[in-house]
């Protein structure tokens, strides 16, 4: 009954889609009954709450977030994708898995910086 509940409730959940004119997204790509994904996720949370910014949550199992992953070639889960925009080009920085996740923060960190100058440290 869980598997179940869980399989319709990652079907049904609205996914955010990040605006086209944002210079910086973050986007976040997993699947509700993954364990790594349940493990990393509460420093997802943290991510977006002490640094501020927005990290678009893209489930695997809704196809929004299933286009949206093979739009970005999200093969595994957890994925972490940090998009920056450069002039008329775009710069994707990858992370997949708890360990390469966690190593991401210095990188949100300089992006919170770069969005917010004044936020004090």
């Amino acid at each position: 009954m869980y598997l179940i509940l869980s399989l319709l409730f990652g079907l049904l959940t609205l996914q955010e889609i990040p605006a086209e004119e944002e210079k910086y997204a973050i986007m976040y790509f997993y699947t509700p009954n993954c364990p790594s994904c349940q493990e990393i996720g509460p420093f997802i949370d943290y991510l977006k709450e002490e640094y501020n910014v927005p990290i678009y949550l893209y489930n695997m199992r809704n196809p929004v977030g299933y286009r949206y992953g093979v739009q970005h070639n999200a093969r595994y889960v957890p994925l972490l994708i940090i998009q920056i925009e450069r002039g008329d080009e775009k710069e994707f920085k990858r992370f997949e898995g708890v360990e390469e996740i966690k190593e991401a923060e210095s990188h949100i960190e300089e992006i919170s910086k770069i969005i917010e100058p004044d936020k004090q440290d």
